[in-house]
């Protein structure tokens, strides 16, 4: 039997695609920061296989694009599929 790895960045990517999709200002239904992902994230997830680093490159990879809501704050977008 042989040890099975998971790819937890392809998984971020599988929990989110499922659900949600990039949106913009007008269309999004909710929007977070990366480190309120990650956190949400981790009660799934073992705490210590995701970091923002999996979760940023997670979201672009899925097209999702920070936006700017405030000088200098940026949030992802989120809308239900």
């Amino acid at each position: 039997m042989g040890i099975f790895i998971l790819d937890y960045k392809e998984e971020v990517k599988r929990l989110v695609s499922e659900n949600y999709e990039p949106a913009d200002f007008v269309s999004k239904e909710f929007e977070m920061a990366t480190i309120q992902l990650v956190e949400n994230l981790k009660v799934l997830l073992p705490a210590n296989a995701i970091n923002e680093h999996v979760v940023y490159e997670a979201l672009i990879e899925l097209g999702f694009e920070p936006k700017e809501k405030e000088p200098l704050l940026f949030l992802w977008y989120f809308k239900r599929k």
